[in-house]
């Protein structure tokens, strides 16, 4: 392709592909820098011989100058990939909790493709992703995927991360979504502040946004929003969730949407996928699919990968759960005390990250679980030994261990286990891998559950 056909410039160049990673580039390559200090990148590039794109003047040959690169970044891979969102629905989802839950159900709904913390699913199968929101090269290159197999919508987690590291450009959404916004991932953004405005942006960037009501942030994204639809319990909410029951299999919610009263079964747990299911069922009625129609597609929805699924299910069962913020650790653990007395808990905490949420979460599971297994949770450049111990704190509870070997520590959850017990792995959910300094040990909570008990046997 030739660089005149992606920019305004006479220039006759061609180029092979494109990336915003200068590490991928190659001669020929045209390289994109969103970072704000990229001018080693460019150089790098250059070295490479490979060509540039960028709004600061440089007086090189292969270096083509635009202006405001992050809203013009969006045009470039439009164009390059000749406008693959076209006739597809893009929907966003953000929030501290929920995302991941949220993008399987409405995907499952839509029959959608999708992308996020569990990679990106195209065709009954997810492809691996290095980050829950990739950058816009990337990005593009699952769009352009999902319109070769005539794909009609997207759904995709949106994290703040993304807007604060500028991997979004001037990237439009179809619809925004809210779950809740929580204290968590201040580690990167500094302040609780920065955080709310850097999710902000996914409703600045769409056309509807579907807000929880019930959130105390919701007139905040409303102000900023084009227009906007919420749920929630509030009286006020589009469509308001009436009542529910709670089962440990299934759950019954009652709600109302334009004066008419609906309920619903369906096969998900906990309170939070209330307040899912509620938000899939207005998203649904933006897209402008007929409400009998929306009911039905509730019987599609899957169990999702990582989140409260039962691995096992004898005298006893071995739950796995991605909860590693302090809400939805509480979350699944006030659920699973509904139905069990007796609670063994496998946690840790990450390394290099969230340290002010360590001893929260470590309280809250000292203070549900008859027993708790404190272990290894991708500790980083951190000493596993002293994450467990600022989780620990100064409690005089007695009842834990520490057992740095994830694999052994679930093989002594199994031990102690008995008959109505049950067994909640957290923190990892579907992760094949282990991060120690920089490297990704290969382990799977799965995998390691299924040998146990098979050995068991």
């Amino acid at each position: 392709m030739y660089i005149k056909d992606i920019i305004n410039t006479k220039s006759k160049k061609k180029f092979k592909k494109i990336s915003l990673d200068s590490r991928n580039i190659k001669k020929n390559d045209l390289f994109i820098p969103l970072t704000i200090n990229s001018n080693q990148y460019i150089l790098d590039t250059i070295l490479k011989k490979g060509l540039v794109i960028t709004d600061k003047k440089y007086q090189h040959k292969n270096i083509y100058f635009v202006k405001n690169l992050n809203q013009e970044v969006v045009n470039i891979f439009n164009k390059y990939y000749h406008y693959p969102l076209k006739e597809i629905n893009l929907i966003g989802i953000t929030g501290t909790d929920g995302k991941t839950t949220l993008t399987s159900i409405l995907s499952d709904m839509l029959n959608a493709s999708s992308i996020g913390t569990n990679g990106f699913y195209l065709n009954n199968k997810y492809y691996p992703l290095n980050n829950t929101t990739p950058a816009i090269d990337i990005l593009y290159d699952c769009f352009n995927q999902a319109r070769n197999y005539h794909y009609k919508n997207i759904v995709m987690e949106v994290s703040s991360e993304a807007y604060l590291t500028n991997r979004l450009g001037d990237l439009k959404f179809n619809i925004g979504i809210l779950t809740d916004i929580t204290k968590d991932h201040l580690d990167k953004h500094k302040s609780l502040d920065n955080y709310i405005n850097c999710k902000l942006n996914l409703f600045r960037n769409s056309d509807i946004s579907i807000l929880n009501h019930d959130s105390k942030y919701y007139n905040l994204c409303k102000k900023n929003s084009h227009k906007s639809l919420s749920y929630g319990f509030n009286k006020k909410a589009n469509l308001q969730i009436i009542n529910y029951k709670l089962y440990f299999n299934y759950s019954i919610i009652t709600f109302k949407y334009k004066r008419h009263k609906y309920q619903i079964k369906y096969n998900l747990k906990g309170k939070f996928n209330v307040y899912n299911i509620a938000c899939s069922i207005l998203t649904l009625i933006a897209l402008n699919y007929n409400i009998n129609d929306i009911l039905k597609r509730i019987n599609n929805i899957k169990q999702v990968l990582g989140r409260m699924d039962i691995v096992y299910n004898g005298d006893y069962k071995i739950m796995i759960d991605y909860a590693h913020t302090t809400k939805s650790t509480l979350n699944i653990l006030k659920f699973t005390k509904k139905f069990f007395k007796n609670i063994i808990t496998i946690v840790g905490c990450a390394g290099g990250r969230y340290k002010e949420k360590r001893k929260e979460i470590g309280n809250l599971v000292l203070k549900y679980s008859k027993y708790v297994l404190f272990t290894m949770d991708d500790p980083r450049y951190e000493d596993p030994i002293n994450i467990i111990k600022e989780m620990i704190g100064n409690t005089k509870k007695k009842n834990y261990l520490i057992e740095l070997n994830r694999k052994e520590a679930i093989k002594k959850a199994i031990f102690l286990a008995k008959k109505n017990y049950i067994i909640l792995i957290l923190g990892k959910g579907i992760d094949n891998y282990m991060l120690i300094n920089n490297q990704k040990i290969p382990y799977s909570d799965y995998q390691t559950v299924f040998e146990v008990v098979k050995n068991l046997k």
